[in-house]
């Protein structure tokens, strides 16, 4: 299982990219709630002051789930039920969320009611590895055997009190590997299919509220093995979708993938960067968090025409940021990593404004 959670990011490559010296605009966000020896790993924002931020601490044999809730003025933490590794996290507004995770004893899932985190079934069914949710409560989650070599994978749907398999029409031998919810009506998945065996492509897949639609995108992204994948989804609109392609040890280029309802723009990277995160940028682009090796977050940013790279404020060790997420009624991005040296984790969250 840890293998799989780590495939992704060490398989793509290592890269540094310079960045600007204007880059100081990421900026610090402490709290108590990062008062920890171990990682934070995925944020979540479903409203304005409905954000959640998960990581963990300990190890395999003894894990310990790191929840931060922000209460509208800072991040807090919350206790878990259970004792996991959270995978991700899923926010649909104050009184709605998920967590999705696994430890020795198999898989687990969290639900926030308004008021506690309380432990629900999740199907054994492969590794957690996303979780979204839209404002009105809908809710996908997905799980794999070996996402990054584009082994079997399964979907699940939040029904209100347990999750289900909605039971999507996937062509044979396809891997779903990004999943983004907008609404009940506006489902999207992305991942591969190699039908034929021989060759691998892109794979989209759109509920409209009635039926699934499948939208191939073009491209080679390898063979059986030895493939890309399409690591994260982010839809903007259903005419302004992205999609991050990483490259691993299939020869084609990282890049982010654009569909504006009708076609596919392949976007490379800066440098060729290997993205691990993608996020809406709450307009019209998105923000990429690419592989780091130095002692600064690095955020590559996609606006519709062109990249801009900008660093975060310098910490010790070696510096990863993993996940982020735009906050709701504001113009900011809030992001989340761990800053890693050889007797310690230190897990940061910072904002964008």
């Amino acid at each position: 299982m840890l293998v799989v959670a780590t495939a992704l990011a060490c398989a793509a490559g290592t890269v540094a990219v310079a960045a600007p010296a204007h880059a100081a605009a990421w900026k610090d966000i402490p709290g108590a709630a990062l008062n920890y020896n171990g990682s934070l790993d995925r944020v979540d924002f479903g409203a304005k002051n409905a954000g959640w931020a998960v990581g963990a601490a300990g190890n395999l044999f003894g894990p310990q789930a790191k929840i931060a809730r922000w209460n509208g003025s800072s991040w807090v933490a919350d206790t878990s039920p259970a004792a996991f590794t959270p995978t991700d996290v899923a926010v649909a507004g104050a009184d709605k969320a998920w967590i999705i995770g696994y430890s020795l004893f198999g898989t687990t899932s969290l639900h926030w009611n308004g008021t506690k985190w309380n432990q629900v079934a999740y199907p054994l069914v492969g590794f957690p590895t996303a979780v979204s949710a839209a404002p009105d409560g809908t809710a996908y989650s997905i799980a794999g055997i070996d996402a990054a070599a584009g082994g079997p994978s399964a979907i699940l749907r939040w029904t209100g009190s347990g999750w289900v398999d909605p039971q999507v029409p996937l062509p044979p031998s396809s891997s779903i590997t990004a999943v983004d919810v907008r609404s009940k009506n506006d489902v999207w998945l992305a991942g591969t299919t190699s039908s034929a065996g021989t060759s691998v492509t892109g794979l989209v897949m759109h509920w409209n509220g009635t039926s699934w639609k499948r939208i191939d995108v073009p491209g080679n992204m390898g063979v059986p093995a030895y493939q890309g994948t399409l690591h994260r989804i982010v839809v903007n609109s259903p005419t302004n979708v992205y999609v991050l392609r990483v490259r691993q040890n299939a020869q084609i280029t990282n890049a982010i993938l654009r569909y504006d309802g009708t076609s596919w723009k392949t976007i490379n990277t800066p440098l060729n960067a290997a993205g691990i995160g993608l996020s809406s940028d709450g307009g019209d682009g998105v923000v990429m968090l690419p592989i780091t090796t130095g002692d600064k977050s690095q955020y590559m940013h996609y606006n519709g025409t062109s990249w801009t790279t900008l660093n975060g404020p310098a910490r010790s060790g070696t510096v990863q940021a993993t996940d982020a997420d735009p906050r709701p009624g504001t113009t900011a991005i809030v992001s989340v990593g761990t800053a890693s040296t050889p007797d310690k984790k230190s897990p940061f969250i910072e904002y964008f404004s």
